[in-house]
């Protein structure tokens, strides 16, 4: 029973989504792209084959599959750790909030959770350094041992702050996608680096640079997304604890400035994510696929959470709201499922 309830204090289907998360960037992202950049590349070669090109032998992710695992599992025993510590100190706002929910005090013992965290947040962070050292990145060695200290801090003091502790938690999931391709994108020009341009048969030349560093603005379009999206759930949430939040003297938007402005900021966030996806779309992703997956499957859930946004006045109604978000953003994630498939 103290394990089951252990494991539920890290949020298994957040950790799901985290790893899910960095696979698609590593496999749909990263790999769907240069599988598009290979195939136009084939196009002008023509019937040459590939072995004829001057690419790398493994054209694709070149970070190795243990040592990526490895940085998946860094990242999910932070993010465990980091759910477990916010609940051990989230416990007296829990007992107003959500009093059937509590967990750390009654099933599992204070020390037990505070035990817990320190074991999966120096495991991550040791697999972490070691990813780091491996891959030759030591500078990233400072991604886990930032998200340690993050989360502690949050959960101790930011978390009760005004803004701050909002923004520190959308950078901590914007650093998701984005530490996979400060992983995977200098151990793939490393890789690229003697042949930036291929001589084609014809005296032509493909020039791979361009195309390679269209992998950053895709891989930070994502981290954009997932800063945004986060700010607007961390509202929704904030304004569906507002109870339990003033009763441990949180400074949180909707108590410091009101349930109305806090409504105002969450809507205008979740516009300013539409408008930037009606941009993307009408600018650089035109074909039918991604318009009709991007209105449908993000743009809408998106439109629902706004609404149920403004009309929200129960606790129940914000979590419904903060629900359509998730959809949101795990609908946004999948899309790099598409990316391969995009002309």
């Amino acid at each position: 029973m103290v394990m089951k309830d252990l494991l539920r204090l890290t949020r298994p289907l957040n950790l799901l989504i985290i790893a899910a998360t960095m696979l698609l960037m590593r496999y749909g992202v990263i790999g769907g792209h240069l599988e598009r950049g290979l195939r136009q590349l084939m196009a002008q070669v023509g019937d040459v084959e590939r072995a004829d090109l001057i690419l790398p032998p493994h054209f694709g992710p070149q970070m190795p599959l243990l040592l990526f695992v490895l940085l998946v599992l860094s990242t999910v025993l932070i993010a465990g750790a980091g759910n477990i510590i916010n609940d051990y100190f989230d416990t007296r706002i829990d007992r107003i909030n959500k009093p059937d929910e509590v967990i750390v005090g009654r099933t599992v013992k204070r020390r037990v959770a505070m035990t817990a965290h320190a074991v999966l947040s120096g495991i991550g962070l040791l697999l972490g350094a070691f990813v780091a050292w491996r891959t030759g990145l030591w500078k990233w060695a400072s991604i886990p041992a930032f998200a340690i200290g993050a989360l502690w801090v949050y959960s101790t003091t930011f978390k009760r702050k005004l803004i701050i502790g909002n923004g520190l938690v959308a950078t901590l999931t914007a650093l998701v996608p984005l530490t996979v391709g400060l992983y995977e994108l200098p151990l793939l020009q490393r890789a690229m680096d003697p042949a930036w341009v291929v001589a084609l048969p014809n005296g032509d030349q493909y020039e791979m640079q361009p195309f390679y560093m269209e992998l950053w603005y895709w891989i930070l379009a994502f981290a954009v997304f997932a800063f945004l999206s986060t700010l607007v759930r961390e509202l929704q949430k904030d304004m569906a604890d507002v109870k339990g939040d003033e009763a441990d003297g949180c400074r949180t938007i909707p108590i410091v400035w009101g349930m109305k402005w806090a409504r105002i900021m969450a809507m205008l966030h979740i516009g300013i994510i539409i408008a930037l996806l009606l941009f993307l779309r009408s600018q650089y992703l035109r074909d039918p696929l991604s318009y009709w997956y991007i209105g449908i499957a993000i743009i809408g859930p998106l439109l629902l959470s706004a609404g149920f946004t403004y009309q929200a006045h129960r606790r129940t109604e914000f979590i419904r709201a903060g629900n359509l978000m998730k959809v949101a953003m795990v609908a946004a994630i999948s899309y790099a499922l598409l990316i391969r498939f995009i002309p």
